[in-house]
């Protein structure tokens, strides 16, 4: 089951550093490495199915949220100014 974790980290990575907002990147990624520490002694293949299941819709979400800047901004609460 390694290789689907570090595929899935891997992508939330790219995601990560690829954010429109620095900071909220930089949050992303340390919230994936502390999910993976915290369950990282975890065996049993169908919990690890279920976290890599939760992970790729956490992905999808934050892939949505790099291209939506309406979404991004009411998550955030931050105020952009007009253009």
């Amino acid at each position: 089951m390694r290789g689907p974790v570090l595929t899935l980290f891997r992508a939330v990575a790219r995601t990560a550093r690829a954010f429109p907002d620095p900071s909220m990147g930089k949050k992303l990624l340390f919230n994936a490495r502390e999910l993976i520490r915290l369950r990282r002694h975890e065996r049993d293949p169908r919990v690890i199915q279920r976290h890599l299941d939760d992970g790729h819709l956490a992905l999808r979400v934050y892939k949505l949220l790099q291209t939506d800047e309406q979404l991004r901004r009411a998550i955030t609460r931050k105020q952009t100014p007009p253009s």
